[in-house]
């Protein structure tokens, strides 16, 4: 496949015909200094010739007194004149003579707007490189979030209330006790309850007294009862008999209608008395059901005795005492306040936009600022269904434990609400982002020279952005001191301290080794031009490759103005692997040559010094 070379030209060049590169202060320009001596002297010329006229229409005039009078002014205002332009002249030619002849030549590829004439001045071919501080791009966790405030509250809130009025007695807890479920609090002196247990006991002893004796009734009465059937039996027997001697002609009717009438007798007083054990009967169910009354009562009252300890409903915390010891307290009125803290309620009011974006399950994290509380983490157990009306926010509410019970009720929080994770992005801080034509870009480390890059954002959490697209694993993004920088400037990497970090020598980067094989020392390089002759070896194998796209450029750092670009020629060599690179350093100092390969197969990148001398 045929080489291509794409020789890499950043800045406009006018090389002279022997290859001589850039006019950088070498010698003057000739013809502009010989167009600027001429034209002094023909200022210098004309200023002499009005001053010879005026003296001749001087001369001229001598006539009469008046006439003479007259011609001098005219004569003085040609003097004046010539003599103004005879110094002007005079001027023009000294200064052009005098002008340092490396001032501004060979600048004129170079933009000298904003420049002072000292700054000017100190343009030269070597510079101390710009210090800055870097981060290393690696894929981790981000993590977009939102910030509220919100406070702490008790798991469960408990008022302890009376059941029944007393005076209060045994009143001794205090906020800040802890106290278990069924633990005693205080104690109601209730004296007419004790009473009304006594009375209720006595009532129900009295019913059931009345029970028994209508129990008794009744029983008498079963038996009166199967007494009255038994004589109506026999009555209704005898009469039978009777009824078959009155057809035999053994006994009169009257003797039978006697019997008869006995029978119907038996049977009237089965009937009534049969009616009166029905009455005894529900006499009995009547008792029982006053006995039960009066038990209920009787319990009734031993349960509101009961009520005159005051015990605690929960395990908790007393939070507030509401009635001190000695008031005679009504059913209606609290006395305390108990909390269960074993866990907590973590609330804050969000905005609805945020609200939007936030689930049951959304983890959080939060801080009680000012204590040495470690930081909390949990999730979002419920979110509120009503929007308060006045702020327009939501109320979310994480349950966490609270070991050692040391987050309180009412507590300030900072709460941090995770919204979206990005488990492998790749993040830099707020403060490496610059804008560049309207597009948001980083300055990157790129072997000892700054290179910037347009990237595209994506989450933001705090004072991380996450880099969508535009920067690679490993890059080093510049985190200040990018304000000065321009492209292929000069760079020092230093930490916070201001100490300068090693990142090691200009080796080759990528899967291709760039070697440069001439010229051999890279430090006695003479100014003018110069052949390099580059290698291109496979790191695995340290065998040559035959790439397609080599990319050269040979630049020198200049201060206070955008980097000196050289041309380059790339030409392939006869062994293979290697290429021939013609360019020219036109300016002692130290000039840089990045080389890099671009084949889809193949990359890599070496940086290189130069000290021309």
């Amino acid at each position: 496949m045929p080489f291509t070379a794409k020789p890499v030209i950043l800045s406009q060049m006018k090389p002279s015909d022997n290859h001589e590169g850039m006019n950088h202060g070498d010698a003057p320009d000739n013809n502009l200094l010989t167009q600027a001596t001429l034209l002094g002297g023909g200022i210098f010329l004309g200023g002499l010739l009005t001053i010879v006229g005026g003296f001749l229409l001087k001369r001229s005039r001598k006539e009469d007194k008046k006439t003479v009078e007259s011609s001098l002014r005219p004569g003085k205002t040609l003097l004046g004149i010539g003599i103004f332009v005879l110094l002007a002249g005079g001027i023009v030619t000294v200064t052009n003579q005098l002008k340092p002849a490396s001032s501004m030549a060979g600048m004129e590829g170079h933009d000298m707007s904003g420049m002072s004439h000292d700054d000017m001045m100190q343009v030269n071919g070597s510079f101390n490189p710009t210090p800055v501080t870097v981060k290393v791009v690696k894929p981790s966790l981000l993590s977009a979030s939102v910030q509220y405030t919100g406070s702490i509250h008790p798991y469960q809130e408990v008022t302890v209330y009376p059941r029944i009025a007393g005076q209060l007695t045994n009143y001794s807890v205090y906020p800040g006790d802890k106290v278990t479920s069924g633990q005693p609090l205080a104690t109601l002196d209730a004296a007419e309850k004790l009473t009304q247990v006594a009375e209720a006991a006595a009532n129900a002893d009295s019913m059931e007294t009345e029970l028994e004796a209508s129990q008794i009734e009744v029983n008498e009465q079963r038996q009166e009862i199967a007494r009255l059937k038994a004589e109506l039996e026999y009555q209704q027997k005898k009469r039978d008999r009777y009824a078959l001697l009155v057809k035999e002609g053994a006994i009169s009717q009257d003797q039978y209608d006697i019997e008869d009438t006995k029978t119907q007798t038996a049977q009237a007083a089965l009937k009534t008395a049969q009616v009166k054990l029905r009455r005894l009967e529900a006499q009995v169910r009547s008792a029982r059901s006053n006995v039960k009354q009066a038990r209920a009562k009787s319990a009734t009252a031993s349960v509101m005795k009961g009520y005159t300890k005051i015990q605690s409903p929960i395990a908790g915390i007393v939070q507030e005492r509401m009635a001190d010891p000695g008031v005679v307290v009504q059913p209606s009125m609290g006395i305390l306040k108990i909390g269960d803290y074993q866990r907590v309620r973590l609330r804050a009011n969000v905005s609805q936009r945020d609200a939007a974006k936030i689930r049951v399950g959304t983890p959080i994290i939060a801080k009680v600022p000012g204590s040495n509380v470690k930081e909390i983490t949990g999730r979002v157990t419920s979110i509120f269904p009503q929007t308060n009306n006045d702020t327009r926010t939501v109320t979310i509410e994480a349950v966490v434990n609270n070991p050692g019970n040391q987050l309180l009720s009412g507590q300030f929080l900072e709460m941090q609400i995770i919204t979206e994770r990005q488990p492998n992005a790749l993040t830099v801080p707020q403060s490496a982002l610059t804008q560049f034509k309207n597009k948001t870009a980083v300055w990157v480390v790129d072997g000892e020279t700054a290179l910037r890059k347009i990237v595209t954002t994506g989450l933001v959490s705090g004072e991380q952005v996450e880099i969508t697209n535009g920067l690679n694993p490993g890059d080093m993004v510049i985190t200040s001191g990018h304000s000065r920088l321009i492209e292929n400037q000069k760079v020092s990497v230093v930490d916070e301290s201001g100490e300068t970090l090693a990142l090691g020598n200009n080796t080759s980067q990528g899967n291709a080794q760039i070697k440069l094989i001439s010229p051999q020392n890279k430090n006695s390089v003479k100014k003018g031009s110069a052949e390099l002759i580059l290698e291109i070896l496979d790191k695995k194998t340290n065998k040559p490759l035959p790439v397609e796209n080599l990319d050269v450029k040979v630049t020198m750092p200049m201060k206070n103005m955008a980097p000196m670009t050289s041309m380059v020629d790339i030409q392939p060599d006869s062994q293979p692997g290697r290429f021939k690179v013609d360019t020219h350093f036109g300016m002692k100092g130290k000039w840089d040559v990045v080389v890099k390969v671009k084949d889809p197969k193949h990359q890599g990148k070496a940086d290189f010094d130069f000290n021309v001398e």
